[in-house]
């Protein structure tokens, strides 16, 4: 009788054993199913962001080439729509444009004489390239850095081309990408005929009848001379910031030729 006790009992443990070991590996399925969801929705959630960012990148990239193409045929009531209500614009050396009438003041006022549209053999090509676009970790702001080459005429009377770049700030406003702040720096401008080899023209100067609500910011060389607009981003292999001290070491001072008539627009074009 005592050995058939000893087997109930054995077997009873051995039951409550198999139920221990079944529970605990039930318990230890189900964490890891659950770590597996965790691992998968912080995935998922990587992978959203990475595509709202891969987004905001196509808009912004398009939003600058739109820019570009309205500026080319100086459509100057496209032009500063693109830009937020409290942007900040300084463009070569005319000085600095604040907010919404700011916008319109520099583009139709001083850039356009206040016309809409090309006038009859005039040219006004700015050919914008080579972009590098950074958005905000929280996807509401971002900041870009362009080239533009820009050929700029009238037929039968002159000819000039430039180029130089960008550093814009670009925010979100009522859910639509638009431009904060745009900075363009110079890099020379020279006439068509004899080419920076051998003619150099002076930056622009601030308009006197339209003129800015700040003066430039950055007093900067243009050809012969050089200046190295601060880079918004670091170095993408080192993680080294550029910093302002950076663009003073590696820029000159004091080249840049002077403009003819002190205060005058110097360059017929950015």
């Amino acid at each position: 009788m005592r050995a058939v006790n000893r087997l109930w009992l054995g077997v009873a443990g051995l039951t409550v054993a198999v139920a221990v070991a079944g529970a605990l590996t039930a318990r230890a399925d189900a964490r890891a199913e659950a770590d597996e969801n965790v691992r998968l929705l912080q995935r998922l959630t990587s992978l959203e962001q990475r595509m709202e960012r891969q987004e905001a990148v196509h808009d912004i990239e398009n939003l600058t080439r739109a820019y570009g193409y309205y500026v080319d045929k100086q459509l100057w009531d496209q032009v500063y729509p693109l830009f937020t209500s409290d942007c900040r614009i300084e463009i070569a050396g005319r000085g600095v444009y604040l907010n919404a009438a700011g916008a319109k003041r520099l583009f139709l006022d001083s850039m356009g004489g206040g016309k809409v549209g090309l006038g009859p053999g005039m040219l006004f090509n700015h050919i914008i390239l080579q972009g590098v676009v950074n958005v905000s970790a929280d996807g509401n702001t971002a900041k870009g850095r362009y080239r533009a080459v820009m050929q700029i005429g009238k037929a039968q009377a002159f000819a000039v081309v430039g180029e130089g770049t960008y550093e814009n700030v670009y925010r979100k406003e009522d859910g639509i990408w638009k431009i904060s702040e745009m900075h363009f720096y110079s890099t020379y401008y020279t006439p068509y005929t004899d080419g920076w080899g051998k003619v150099n023209m002076p930056n622009n100067g601030p308009d006197q009848a339209a003129g800015p609500d700040l003066p430039q910011s950055v007093d900067y060389d243009v050809l012969p001379g050089h200046y190295v607009p601060p880079f918004h981003y670091p170095n993408p292999v080192t993680g080294k910031p550029w910093t302002l001290e950076d663009s003073r070491k590696y820029s000159t001072h004091g080249m840049s030729p002077k403009p003819l008539v002190p205060g005058a627009q110097s360059a017929p074009s950015h």
